[in-house]
């Protein structure tokens, strides 16, 4: 691989892009459907009135057409220097400001008015020819868009714009927008609108030759809903583990069985097809976990078969090399052929006559900003990823991530200015030309300027303890560095730290206490695990309580749902996220506490957050989205509708605003108000005035995307399995995984280029990326999944904290688990799904194996083993000294709980007895003494202190927590009964 320099003499490494197959992306394929009717809007031919705006050349030629004679030529600068001028910071230096939105100053846009309104009802897609002009530029893209009279625009509705991207200079292209879920009744005006956001080529000038543009009635896809298409099948297009579940839907059909096929169309197994029907529709289960040959298969049912897709334990691992091609292709201040040259070099912040270049890291999202939150967010997913990538020996993606950590750490360092002092943003949205000293300079200021921030700096502080572990002795003096900058950044912020009362209203993107609290708390963890200081482990464990204090440990109404988290320790909010999630905060923090201050009096209390998050938010709540067992957003209450909304922005002045396809009729707060309680009832009704919204209850017509706020639970999710030895809890994560990679009910990728039927992202200024994941699933009516075509903002936007969601949730889904420990006589691990066999030799091993069911035979002793991914146990298995536990636990009533403790094995043990909301006089440790083949049972008999909360005990042999039991259960929920393996 070939390495290239930056200004500071740093080697690094030139990767190719990753390009997709477009055969199997849903634009492509949805050209070639038959047109069944068609409504000309324009044919070119004749001279409508197509009105420019002041920046736009616009005429008609014969020099090409598609239909007739001629087209309409529309030609712009995207570098225009009269804009550069025009559009300055109160410093004089040019405001980096891109033009992304129709109606501001200097956007080109070209209008078709009617004057009638046009009813397009019973017409679902929009056709538009374009040819552009022979240009070097990387990046091209427009909008379509069109305006229909009195159409609302609250957080129910849909918007009328389409961003194409990725179009051929030189070339045809033919648009296809399909429209079916967007009204269309009385349309009035159809724009065409061309970002102005600089050059990624030589030539400052876009021009494209527009022709043929028409409404047309084909068969659309659906574009929301619960029910999978008569001719798809819904499953994981990445592909399955060997030894984990393996789960797919298919409509409701007659056939009673399914198949498994060869990718040669062989029958290769015959299993049942299991009927399912709930309130939201009827579908087919097809299990096939039983099926563990490796290999690539497809599924048929009822006629209809799925793309080949593979099985095998390293099944993830192009999900994550797309991933990192992502961040590559995202890079700031790097030339990304094929993406951009080195950008941004000219882009400033200041701090006391200290001037620096702010380019670097990732950019944000299609606009080239960059949020220094998300790109530290970044460095700790990556770092998370490259550890686990080299733990499994898979090295080279391994280097690749620690390569990305390095490019994000890099930039941390270069624009932190002092303990606590860092540029708080990238303001740039434009191509700025990256020479110093022309007049597109920026030194930014407000919001790209140097301050303090407590929640940027938390995620330093995050993101630099964090990195110093993966980078370790790789580079010695940057691992010093980052300790050292950790160190002084999070004493700036913990001095004088007090848990807020209350909670006001946190703005979109913004974060709430739930979120400074838990990163600050792992960031705790971290510095005491690379320091071992004890202040570090004081902090983690004071701002551990404080996380605590957040979470509701009660049922809520009269369902089984609790484990959630509040904003404020008054519990005056419940945190409700929009399209970030950062519900992984606490969660990690509460999972880093429990492995890392094992004898601490609050470990069983962070053993049972996590615990009562899998069991009794995401499990009872994945029911409500059956058979997709997809997490919940968020507990409502009938107050929180009356709460003070985030802050928007847009509500307060757009009524001053002429009518646009993006807010067609002003989203006033009383329509806004009618809607959300439309959107709560549509929630699973808890008991009350509680309900379970599925997605997010959205506030305004904009800011959506669900995708990033379920991934940042999976993330806490497949935690608390890797915590608690939960194959159940890391069933359902990676079941998060699969749902945005196919096994949804549209049974399409979300990730560009990898999998099936991916529609473009909203990419106005970069190109698409394989890999390249938006915010993701939108909701409209119904709490119902929505997947439609229009790439717009932001729902559709390539985001770089999507991907930084998804690394860190491949660190922990599908990842070998490591087992390690003593066997004197040897050892073999024989899977029992697979019937695998994996033999140790006698003394210490170390092995990675796929997670599973095992059987575990040492000398004359069988005993079984269970793992989960990403899982780190030490095994002792000596015939000598060897234990197993086993928990039974029967209600005898609401209050009245028997836990019966099973202990077999040989040798000396200790087991320590944690538990939570039980009364009674239970040992804190049982010593036993076990001779060969025997073992002691002990009868515990428990009163749960509050029936209206979980109980849990967790049995914990030998100190190990990694080998820990529990058993838990709730007067309105069964008990649970979770196994680990031997110790």
């Amino acid at each position: 691989m070939a390495h290239r320099h930056n200004d500071n003499g740093t080697a690094w490494t030139d990767w190719p892009l990753l390009h997709a197959d477009m055969t199997a992306s849903l634009d492509r394929k949805s050209l070639g459907k038959p047109v069944l009717r068609r409504q000309w809007i324009d044919d070119m031919e004749t001279d409508p009135d197509w009105r420019p705006s002041p920046v736009v050349e616009l005429g008609y030629t014969t020099d090409r057409a598609v239909v007739g004679t001629r087209s309409l030529r529309m030609s712009t600068l995207l570098r225009n220097p009269d804009y550069i001028r025009a559009s300055r910071e109160p410093n004089g230096t040019f405001s980096g400001q891109a033009v992304l939105f129709e109606g501001t100053p200097f956007s080109a846009v070209i209008a078709k008015h009617f004057d009638a309104p046009q009813d397009w009802s019973e017409y679902n897609r929009l056709s538009l020819w374009v040819y552009v002009h022979p240009t070097d530029h990387t990046t091209i893209a427009f909008a379509l868009a069109f305006l229909s009279e009195g159409s609302a625009a609250g957080p129910e509705d849909p918007i009328a714009i389409h961003y194409f991207s990725d179009l051929k200079a030189g070339a045809w292209n033919q648009l296809a927008w399909e429209i079916p879920e967007i009204r269309r009744d009385a349309v009035t005006e159809v724009t065409v609108f061309q970002p102005t956001f600089g050059v990624t080529g030589s030539e400052p000038r876009i021009t494209y030759d527009l022709d043929a543009l028409q409404v047309e009635l084909v068969d659309a896809e659906v574009p929301e809903g619960w029910s999978v298409p008569e001719d798809k099948i819904s499953y994981s297009h990445f592909g399955y583990t060997r030894g984990g579940h393996k789960l797919a839907t298919a409509p409701a059909g007659e056939a009673t069985e399914f198949e498994v096929l060869s990718r040669d169309g062989q029958v290769a197994a015959s299993l049942p097809a299991a009927p399912i029907t709930n309130e939201r529709g009827s579908w087919t289960r097809l299990d096939f976990s039983t099926f563990t040959r490796e290999g690539e298969w497809r599924l048929r049912y009822d006629g209809v078969e799925t793309e080949v897709f593979p099985i095998s334990d390293d099944a993830h691992l192009p999900l994550v090399e797309a991933t990192l091609n992502a961040f590559y292709g995202l890079r700031c201040g790097w030339a990304v052929p094929g993406v951009h040259g080195v950008c941004h070099s000219d882009v400033f912040s200041e701090h006391e006559g200290d001037r620096r270049s702010v380019a670097g890291g990732w950019h944000d999202a299609a606009n080239l900003t960059q949020g220094p939150g998300r790109t530290h967010l970044s460095i700790y997913a990556l770092s998370d990823l490259a550890d686990s990538l080299y733990a499994r020996g898979a090295t080279a993606l391994a280097d690749r991530a620690r390569e990305e950590v390095c490019w994000g750490i890099a930039w941390s360092l270069g624009t932190r200015f002092g303990p606590g002092l860092r540029a708080l943003y990238n303001d740039a949205s434009y191509y700025t030309d990256g020479v110093v000293g022309t007049d597109d300079d920026m030194v930014q200021e407000g919001r790209g300027g140097v301050a303090y921030d407590e929640f940027q700096n938390i995620l330093g502080v995050l993101a630099m303890a964090r990195a110093a572990r993966t980078m370790g002795d790789h580079d010695a003096g940057t691992t010093e560095r980052l300790i050292v900058a950790a160190a002084e950044d999070f004493a700036v912020t913990y001095e004088g730290l007090v848990s807020p009362v209350t909670a006001e209203p946190v703005a979109i993107n913004a974060s709430s206490w739930r979120d400074r609290v838990g990163y600050l708390c792992l960031a705790a963890v971290e510095l005491y695990r690379s320091t071992g200081d004890l202040q570090y482990r004081d902090a983690a464990i004071r701002l551990g309580r404080w996380v605590l204090d957040l979470q509701e440990t009660r049922f809520v109404a009269e369902a089984p749902v609790t484990g959630f988290f509040y904003e404020d320790a008054a519990r005056t909010r419940i945190v409700h996220e929009y399209h970030d999630g950062f519900e992984d905060s606490g969660l990690l923090a509460l999972a880093a506490l429990r492995e890392e201050f094992v004898d601490s009096e609050d470990w069983i209390d962070w053993h049972t957050g996590l615990a009562l998050y899998a069991d009794y938010f995401c499990h009872l709540g994945s029911e409500a989205s059956a058979p997709f067992g997809m997490i919940p957003a968020a507990v409502w209450r009938a107050v929180d509708l009356d709460a003070p909304l985030p802050p928007d922005p847009v509500v307060d002045f757009i009524h001053l605003l002429p009518p646009t396809p993006l807010f067609p009729t002003p989203p006033t707060r009383g329509m806004v108000r009618e809607q959300m309680q439309r959107m709560f009832e549509d929630g699973m009704d808890l008991g009350g005035d509680y309900r379970l919204r599925r997605f997010p209850l959205w506030c305004d017509h904009v800011r959506h995307g669900a995708t990033t706020v379920h991934l940042g639970k999976t993330i806490g999710l497949a935690q608390a399995a890797i915590a608690r030895g939960s194959a159940a809890d890391m069933n359902l994560a990676s079941r998060q995984l699969e749902w945005v990679v196919g096994a949804n009910p549209f049974s399409r990728s979300l990730v560009y280029g990898v999998g099936f039927d991916w529609w473009q992202n909203f990419s106005a200024e970069l190109p698409n990326l394989v890999g390249g994941l938006s915010l993701g699933f939108n909701s409209y009516t119904g709490d119902t999944p929505a997947w439609g075509n229009n790439a717009v903002f932001p729902y559709k936007e390539q985001w770089v904290y999507s991907s930084s969601r998804m690394a860190m949730v491949l660190a922990r889904v599908g990842t070998p688990a490591r087992v390690r420990g003593e066997a004197p006589a040897g050892a073999t691990f024989t899977m029992r799904a697979t019937g695998d066999e994996g033999v140790v030799a006698p003394g210490s091993f170390d092995l990675m194996i796929p997670a599973g069911e095992y059987d575990v035979q040492f000398g004359g002793t069988r005993t079984s083993l269970v793992v989960v991914d990403g899982a780190r146990l030490t095994l002792r298995l000596d015939e000598s000294q060897w234990l197993m536990i086993e928990l039974r636990a029967e209600a005898s009533s609401t209050e009245r709980v028997r836990v019966t403790l099973d202990v077999s094995g040989e040798g000396s043990h200790s087991i320590a007895l944690r538990t939570r909301n039980l009364d009674a006089l239970v040992p804190d440790v049982i010593d036993v003494e076990l001779a060969r083949g025997a073992t002691q049972r002990f009868e515990l008999d428990l009163q749960v202190t509050d029936a209206a909360a979980p109980w849990t005990l967790v049995a914990i042999p030998d100190r190990d927590v990694n080998a820990s039991r529990e058993v838990g259960g709730s007067a309105l929920a069964r008990s649970r009964h979770l196994t680990r393996g031997a110790e």
